[in-house]
């Protein structure tokens, strides 16, 4: 894999995503004067040209929702959303459609992310029709796109009950690349694929990436997957991320609490590592009853009275490492 450039693509500074909890009748009522829940709280980082950085973290920690403001697909209270030096979050509907041209999508689920009802064919004709791109030769084009992807042309009247998880994700891929965008945002790109079809997928798109020099953002709870294939990644945890940096200074050397238990259910190769299970008490809390203070506390082994009193800032670790963290671990 080449190496990726020092070209800023992607740019968040302190972003903020609200979901309203409860209806403007109810809230007053209940004299509720802030009725809205962060599922992304105060989230800075930035992506290069060239490069592909892993978010992981359990459910509900954010990563998608993440994934869905930087599409537009959810709307950003506060912070900075920048693509290639353009804000995004004050665009208009037009403006942002001409951005958004930029950005590819692979969704979750390889199959049910396809309509039923259209076959290859016209789910790769979509995203030219949707932008209304004047691709002259269409049929061309998708052809040229089913070869990137390692298909077949006769797989263009088929229908998507009809491929297998691994064709279906290739399907997907192919799709994201259809407007020859700059960034790919992947949630969950190997989910439901056995592990041989993972490495596929995971081959194919570092090949692409290094013919192409798109960068990635992948979305996901498997560390094995991240540590494959990502040059930078954040441990999220309620909508924060609590460290962040350089891939394997964080799988060598993680700093958090959260991190490290994480990392202890990783299963090893060599048979003469035994995996230490440290187990996370408790549940995660809910983002509408937040913690006080460090948010992890609840459930974190290592926790000291100053955790559970005041919010840890982010701290640097290293060389580029950084941590949210009063007692961060390997300081």
């Amino acid at each position: 894999m080449s190496a990726p450039s020092q070209q800023k693509l992607l740019e968040i500074d302190h972003l903020r995503v609200r979901f309203r909890s409860l209806g403007p009748v109810k809230a007053l009522l209940k004299g509720n004067k802030d009725p809205y829940l962060d599922a992304v709280a105060d989230v800075s980082m930035t992506l290069l040209q060239g490069e592909t950085y892993g978010i992981v973290g359990e459910s509900g920690a954010g990563k998608t929702t993440l994934g869905r403001a930087i599409v537009g697909l959810a709307d950003s209270a506060s912070g900075s959303i920048r693509l290639n030096g353009t804000e995004l979050t004050n665009l208009s509907n037009n403006e942002f459609r001409q951005q958004r041209r930029q950005i590819g999508m692979m969704f979750q689920d390889p199959v049910a992310s396809l309509s039923p009802r259209l076959t290859i064919r016209s789910l790769l004709s979509e995203p030219f029709q949707i932008h209304q791109v004047n691709v002259k030769q269409i049929d061309q084009s998708i052809k040229r796109l089913l070869n990137m992807v390692g298909l077949l042309p006769d797989f263009l009247d088929r229908y998507p009950h009809e491929l297998s998880g691994g064709q279906a994700r290739r399907v997907g891929v192919a799709r994201a690349l259809a407007l020859e965008p700059r960034l790919i945002i992947a949630d969950e790109p190997t989910a439901g694929l056995d592990v041989s079809v993972q490495g596929e997928i995971l081959n194919l798109m570092a090949d692409l990436q290094d013919q192409l020099r798109i960068s990635y953002l992948i979305i996901s709870h498997n560390l094995p997957v991240v540590r494959h294939v990502s040059d930078k990644i954040a441990i999220m945890y309620l909508g924060r991320f609590v460290e962040q940096g350089d891939a394997e200074s964080i799988f060598s050397r993680p700093g958090h609490p959260y991190t490290k238990v994480l990392l202890e259910g990783v299963p090893q190769p060599d048979p003469d590592k035994r995996r230490k299970i440290i187990s996370i008490e408790g549940e995660v809390p809910s983002l509408a009853n937040r913690p006080i203070g460090c948010e992890f506390h609840t459930r974190c082994s290592y926790a000291q009275p100053r955790c559970n009193q005041e919010q840890p800032s982010l701290q640097k670790l290293g060389s580029n490492q950084y941590v949210r963290c009063h007692f961060p671990l390997n300081r």
